[in-house]
């Protein structure tokens, strides 16, 4: 009797000790970039932005009569500076870390050195990069905005982001060599196409492309998203692979690509469904933004992804009174996530909050932001699971 009990102890021993091995090695999962599937169920149980947080940072935009900013789109950084647009005029806005105004940047024109639209804008180090759909240009500035130089596209893509010394762009049904449809395709150093990925299919005589970029710069290489699509793509020196697919299940709008006509996308306006998605990807975690039509009294959901565990959450992003989205999520900075919001909402979000989990970047009060009308960027920090 006394040798059982003694096997006994062992053997429950032994299997504590089995189930702590075990826990220790699935809290060290390793994040790969292997194609993987996450189901985004609206349905599921919502929850606030707010429990996600372990701490925020928050930088205030300084308010000057030559930096009123309406909103904050396509943010880039330097090791000094922040750059990006505000929807306003085409202007380039460049703050400081600490949110001072440095300077204001507009050669909008039809001149050689001149931009006609921004359709997307990227930093090269120092170098501000300006691509005009309109124009079918990229052009460089300094930072001061003197011109450093243009090159002319043969293409016409929906959008484009620096890759190999040339380019790698959502083509999104455009043509390529008077003949050919790809989805993407990448221009080599110069400018020739020397890649072309993901046929379309010749039914599909619609193409649409959202405001943020769908090239989007990922360790070694790009992920392509285009609008319309629930897959990922990763371009890198090893090859054009899926990265992630977005399964939105009888959420999504798009069934079939023969569903892809002029009727589907005039009657996407009013549904309910998922029709587009923009995911911003980091190395642990994915923020997706789906893009529902406009039906009264309903917010699109947001989707906060944990690439190791797989946990998906479904984040009520809207104010306390629950109209609009209180943040908009711009992109990651190493582990955290950049987002704007509005300065009036700002003493509202944080009251969910403790105090301990809110930082003010040198040179920002809660008092300087109510006094300004200019949004406000936040560093978010998210739990971990």
């Amino acid at each position: 009797m006394k040798q059982f009990i003694l096997f006994l102890f062992i053997l429950l021993v032994a299997f504590s000790c089995s189930k702590n091995t075990t826990k220790k090695e699935s809290e060290s999962v390793v994040v790969t970039d292997d194609f993987k599937s996450y189901r985004l169920d609206i349905d599921l149980p919502v929850e606030r932005f707010s429990d996600l947080i372990e701490s925020v940072e928050l930088v205030r935009m300084e308010e000057t009569d030559n930096s009123l900013l309406s909103y904050i789109y396509a943010i880039d950084h330097t090791k000094g500076e922040l750059v990006f647009t505000s929807g306003r005029e085409d202007d380039v806005f460049v703050f400081d870390l600490k949110g001072n105004f440095v300077r204001k940047i507009n050669r909008k024109g039809e001149g050689p050195e001149e931009y006609l639209d921004i359709t997307d804008l990227w930093l090269e180090g120092d170098t501000l990069v300006i691509y005009s759909k309109n124009q079918l240009t990229v052009k460089r500035y300094k930072l001061d905005g003197d011109f450093i130089r243009s090159e002319r596209l043969p293409l016409s893509p929906g959008h484009i982001y620096s890759y190999n010394g040339g380019y790698a762009m959502e083509m999104n049904y455009r043509l390529i060599n008077d003949s050919l449809r790809f989805r993407y395709a990448t221009l080599d150093k110069d400018l020739k196409p020397d890649g072309m990925y993901l046929t379309v299919d010749n039914r599909l005589s619609v193409g649409l492309a959202l405001s943020t970029n769908a090239v989007v710069p990922y360790k070694d290489g790009v992920t392509l998203h285009r609008a319309m699509s629930d897959t990922v793509h990763y371009l890198s020196d090893k090859g054009f692979t899926p990265l992630l697919h977005l399964n939105f299940g009888n959420d999504w709008y798009w069934k079939e690509s023969r569903d892809v006509t002029e009727q589907f996308v005039s009657e996407m306006g009013n549904t309910e469904k998922v029709w587009s998605a923009d995911a911003k990807i980091g190395a642990d975690r994915i923020w997706v933004l789906p893009y529902t039509g406009s039906v009264e009294g309903r917010v699109s959901p947001n989707f906060f992804i944990d690439r190791g565990t797989g946990a998906v959450h479904n984040v009520d992003m809207r104010k306390a009174d629950k109209s609009n989205s209180v943040a908009i999520a711009l992109r990651w900075d190493n582990e955290q996530m950049i987002f704007t919001i509005q300065s009036p909402d700002v003493a509202s979000f944080l009251s969910e909050l403790n105090e301990d989990q809110i930082k003010y970047r040198q040179g920002t009060t809660l008092e300087e932001i109510e006094s300004s009308e200019n949004p406000v960027l936040m560093w978010v920090k998210f739990k971990e699971e």
